[in-house]
């Protein structure tokens, strides 16, 4: 049955360990694992059907198509939004928008993703996509499609919600829920900052990955270690040792800017340095880095501080909870 009117909304993600083991050319070989959480920051999409017109209208990155489908193949560009309404053919409107700026680290691309494959799988599907489906047709729209440089860890916490450890094998992806008690836990000890720039994450993940690629053996052991660091975080939250899991939250830093350069820079450290003065166990910034969003765990007792240095330096407090719920789409006649 056909609707003429869908609303489709999916999360976009904080990431707290284990980045870069989620690209296939590294996973394949060594197995992958990351940790991260859906958060209440939402990618929404209405759609609306029309007669014969095809309409994509994404304000927030200045995006607008209107035409049949004969004028609108003839655009040369790099739209994903675009790409989906014209590639599954009915024509449509789509109004897109962020709680997210593009290139913030939060994992908006993949979001994206996610939320345009759901939406158009439901346009004529009643029938609801596996969560591990899902990531995996948002991130070949992505990666094979439009052969961005994207691990599969963005996908995830968007299809699925929730707080998750996942571990990805050669053959298989692995979705393992933390607690709820510990979902809580941790956002409690957590805050969010914006760092006031965003950064095209798309350089620096593929400059990581031509790494991985070219067998880097120095790039390789460092994955390697990220994954043991991974496996030794999921132990620390098991237990709710959030002091050992800030500690973790350090080395992987310290790590992560080994990848590539990029991911940070003066003015990153210059805050990450901020937090541990004030009484952070653990800063990273999320995502690939090089500028977004930043991340610090810590007692509550030192939040206030931290909250207070860090404004300091212009980086705004940005708060969020885990979004249990993933990707949805709400149906009108």
């Amino acid at each position: 049955y056909m609707y003429n009117k869908l609303t489709a909304i999916a999360p976009h993600r904080i990431s707290i360990c284990g980045g870069g083991t989620d690209f296939p050319s590294f996973y394949k070989q060594h197995n992958g694992a990351v940790i991260n959480f859906a958060i209440t920051r939402y990618s929404k999409i209405k759609l609306r059907k029309l007669k014969n017109k095809f309409i994509v209208d994404a304000s927030d990155v200045n995006e607008y198509y209107n035409g049949t489908k004969e004028e609108l193949i003839k655009v040369k560009n790099t739209s994903m939004p675009l790409y989906t309404i014209l590639e599954k053919g009915i024509p449509s409107k789509i109004s897109i928008k962020s709680d997210v700026q593009p290139g913030s680290g939060l994992g908006s691309s993949g979001t994206l993703a996610v939320n345009l494959v759901n939406v158009f799988h439901h346009v004529s599907n009643k029938k609801k996509i596996d969560p591990l489906e899902l990531s995996e047709r948002a991130y070949k729209l992505e990666a094979d499609i439009f052969k961005k440089a994207v691990g599969k860890q963005d996908h995830m916490p968007a299809a699925f919600g929730g707080f998750n450890y996942i571990e990805y094998k050669k053959n298989k992806i692995i979705v393992i829920p933390f607690k709820k008690k510990i979902s809580n836990t941790l956002t409690e000890n957590c805050l969010l900052f914006y760092l006031g720039m965003t950064r095209d994450a798309d350089k620096i993940l593929r400059r990581q990955e031509k790494r991985v690629q070219n067998n880097s053996s120095e790039m390789i052991d460092v994955l390697k270690t990220m994954n043991k660091l991974t496996r030794n975080m999921k132990k620390d939250l098991d237990h709710g040792n959030f002091k050992d899991v800030g500690n973790t939250l350090e080395i992987a830093w310290e790590l992560k800017k080994k990848f590539t350069k990029g991911v940070s820079n003066r003015f990153i450290d210059k805050v990450h340095d901020i937090a541990i003065d004030s009484g952070a166990y653990g800063a990273k910034i999320t995502g690939a880095g090089g500028g977004g969003h930043f991340l610090v765990i810590a007692e509550k007792s030192h939040h206030k501080n931290i909250i207070k240095n860090l404004h300091g330096v212009e980086c705004k407090r940005v708060l969020f909870n885990v979004s249990v719920k993933g990707a949805v789409v709400n149906y009108e006649k």
